[in-house]
């Protein structure tokens, strides 16, 4: 990377699922000099995708600093005292670098995975209770907790996290309580890459205001925001190519109109305009960039690092 976006902003790419260009991928992100990357948890069975949680210990083995995410984990499909070990391990295996995006999943999902067995009834306790048996089963060597849905003393865990108390937890959410909800119990947000800009930054206000009313420092809860992004000699070529894509990837989503979804909720162009774009991202207080290409992974995570070059020199004035 020809110059670094500054201290205070991340850049992060997100992994492709193609098994081939994983490690060629990450090593190029890490001598790029992006922040992380980040890996997806979907039951969407519409489009080919790896396991998230399997991808990040992948990945851990192929580089050496960046930081490792996931966005989100679909919490109620992972019993949480089998999440700790999974998250833990990937903490150790990376050296502390893991980043645990969480949140209850769409609704759609829940009939075929309650056909499958698994328990989807009061999701929203079930992702809160989850998170602080994690927490205990990471921070304590006897871990116990009292919940109404989980409710135990003296569970050892093994491995602890590297990271302590833990791994930092980032909740997906988008809905005001939800929102709410993720400044109370989570160390930061992280927003949709399918919600529009004016959406996000609606959201991005209910934050504003749950951090002021719930008394939280800001500093201490990190704001995140994933984009679909092109980087193209000009918009009109980079909307040509990511139509098509939108469509392949969201046609039929019953919670996702694909039709103009690349005007909506991508940035695409020249790197200066892309940089434009994300500046004013940041300017409203996101701390952490989760890019993701569209297409032609290789060539354009080399074009991203064009557009965060374009962004330090922006901000360098």
């Amino acid at each position: 990377m020809t110059s670094t976006p500054g201290d205070d902003v991340g850049f992060s790419l997100g992994a492709p699922n193609d098994p081939d260009l994983l490690v060629p991928f990450a090593r190029q992100a890490e001598r790029l000099g992006f922040t992380g990357l980040w890996t997806q948890d979907t039951v969407n069975a519409a489009n080919y995708s790896l396991d998230g949680l399997h991808v990040l210990s992948y990945l851990a083995a192929v580089t050496e600093r960046l930081r490792l995410g996931i966005g989100v984990l679909y919490s109620g499909r992972r019993n949480p005292a089998v999440a700790a070990r999974e998250l833990a391990t990937i903490d150790q295996l990376s050296r502390g670098r893991l980043i645990v995006g969480l949140g209850v999943g769409n609704a759609y999902h829940r009939e075929a995975l309650t056909a499958l067995g698994i328990p989807m009834d009061r999701p929203v306790r079930r992702m809160v209770e989850g998170i602080g048996v994690m927490r205990a089963l990471w921070s304590q060597d006897e871990a116990g907790y009292d919940g109404d849905v989980y409710s135990f003393t003296g569970i050892r865990s093994q491995p602890k996290p590297v990271q302590r108390p833990g791994p930092p937890i980032w909740i997906g959410a988008r809905a005001e309580q939800a929102l709410r909800r993720a400044v109370r119990i989570a160390d930061g947000w992280t927003g949709a890459a399918p919600a529009a800009t004016a959406d996000f930054m609606d959201q991005l206000a209910v934050v504003r205001r749950a951090l002021e009313d719930q008394g939280r420092d800001p500093a201490g809860f990190t704001i995140s925001k994933s984009v679909y992004i092109a980087v193209e000699d000009t918009v009109e070529r980079a909307r040509e190519k990511l139509v098509p894509v939108f469509q392949r990837s969201f046609g039929g989503n019953p919670v996702y109109d694909a039709d103009g979804m690349a005007d909506r909720v991508a940035i695409f162009g020249p790197p200066e305009h892309c940089a434009e774009r994300l500046t004013e991202l940041t300017d409203a207080g996101v701390r952490e960039l989760i890019l993701y290409p569209m297409y032609d992974r290789m060539e354009q995570a080399a074009a991203l690092a064009e557009v965060t070059a374009s962004f330090a020199k922006a901000r360098r004035g």
